[in-house]
């Protein structure tokens, strides 16, 4: 991946990751502010119904402003407490228009004095802005009651000031902006981060793709090289029989063959990494089934003057991918043979214990160091290259066996064999 398009592919994670912040802070804040709005201005509006179906509240506020009634009358306890003088207040009015209580509300008459009756929303809340008598806003939530029987009163309105509500609303506003802000540039930050490191499995997975495709090609390259030049020399001397030529066709066909094995792993893993293979799990006799591949196995050591003990425990039938466990066992046998001198042992373990299928393989070969240990799982992985072109290897039969091992969700584990060579242990779960 180039740095242009990396650059790019990072900026619109950027973008997209802060669009995402700054929307989320954004509805947060407005949901927070309009919830705390409702919640304050709900318990002013709570507490006007309460007095509004208050009657014997509503009566005494009429019966206060008749002068020809008996004083003395007694309404008794109101059936909810009465109001703070401070910030409620009650108005009466005349059909006309003109407030009638003027006596009772005080010094709080020259609030009122531009402020109209308004008979559109009787028995219902709503806000109320007026000036008092030094041009100052007044803010209120009020409700308009209708008066009947009453010989001056029409109309009675129930009045919450809320002045130092609304105080409190701007100063919440003011600190939510100030948080917004500060998250606001928290998100920046965040999505730099984030989207640097979306970008860094991206740029491995690119890293990875771009080795194999060049270690592949180098790979194909060399038995392709090879079959060319023996070709070549064939044409150099037309007359020549097969029999003359016979060493030439078969280390030909050997490159071919080699090409053919490589192009198999190569797809292999190619489709390993897009997912595009599935285990196809069956019920197995591990034991019969190890001695189809170890036998032959067997003889070929035999034949090299190499010792090869097979310890196979008891007979049991486990579920796993036939295919897949046979190239496992092909790969790490293989190597066994081809890293093993004469005269030297390999040894082949099995046994099922605590739930769990063990198999290992040990050879006295020439091992493999400790910090090499971790990297031959790699592909393309060479801890030697002229001992690699000797056996014909092309360091992806490792990474095969890993790839099988994890889908089996088993696990797999390099360590040394005394006094030389190395043992793999392979530990399948049994379900």
């Amino acid at each position: 991946m180039n740095k242009q398009l990396s650059k790019k592919q990072r900026i619109n994670y950027f973008l997209i990751n802060l669009l995402s912040f700054a929307s989320i802070f954004l509805i947060l804040g407005l949901i927070v502010f309009q919830l705390v709005q409702t919640s304050i201005y709900q318990t002013v509006d709570h507490d006007l119904e309460r007095l509004a179906d208050d009657q014997k509240f509503l009566q005494h506020q009429l019966i206060k402003n008749e002068p020809s009634k008996d004083s003395s009358f007694e309404l008794g306890k109101f059936d909810t407490p009465p109001p703070n003088n401070f910030q409620q207040q009650v108005i009466l009015w005349s059909k006309s228009g003109e407030i009638l209580n003027e006596e009772e509300l005080g010094s709080r008459f020259y609030d009122f004095q531009n402020l109209n009756l308004s008979t559109a929303d009787l028995r219902k809340i709503s806000s109320v802005q007026t000036k008092d008598s030094n041009g100052r806003s007044l803010q209120f939530r009020s409700i308009t009651l209708p008066v009947e029987n009453q010989n001056q009163v029409a109309y009675i309105q129930l009045l919450v000031n809320t002045d130092p509500i609304k105080g409190t609303v701007e100063q919440f506003k003011q600190i939510l902006i100030i948080c917004m802000i500060i998250f606001g540039l928290l998100s920046i930050a965040l999505s730099y981060f984030l989207s640097k490191w979306f970008m860094k499995p991206i740029l491995i997975s690119w890293k990875k793709q771009q080795e194999f495709v060049e270690n592949a090609s180098h790979e194909l390259r060399t038995p392709l090289t090879i079959i060319q030049a023996k070709l070549e020399k064939l044409f150099t001397k037309p007359n020549h029989t097969i029999l003359e030529e016979s060493e030439t066709i078969a280390l030909s066909l050997d490159e071919v063959q080699r090409l053919s094995q490589l192009t198999s792993d190569l797809l292999l893993l190619a489709r390993s990494d897009s997912n595009a293979l599935t285990l196809e799990k069956e019920p197995v006799k591990i034991n019969h089934f190890l001695n189809t591949i170890l036998l032959p196995y067997q003889e070929l050591a035999l034949a090299e003057e190499k010792a090869f003990v097979i310890d196979l425990g008891e007979e049991q039938q486990l579920f796993f991918d036939k295919k897949r466990i046979h190239q496992l066992l092909i790969i790490l046998l293989d190597n066994a043979l081809k890293y093993t001198e004469s005269g030297e042992k390999i040894t082949v373990y099995s046994s099922v214990k605590n739930n769990e299928w063990s198999i290992k393989i040990s050879d006295t070969g020439i091992g493999i160091a400790e910090e090499k240990k971790a990297a031959v799982f790699e592909r393309f992985y060479r801890g030697e290259e002229s001992r690699n072109r000797k056996t014909g290897g092309y360091g992806i039969g490792l990474s095969i066996a890993k790839w099988i091992v994890d889908e089996h969700q088993g696990k797999i584990e390099l360590t040394d064999t005394m006094p030389k060579g190395t043992t793999v242990i392979l530990r399948f779960p049994v379900k």
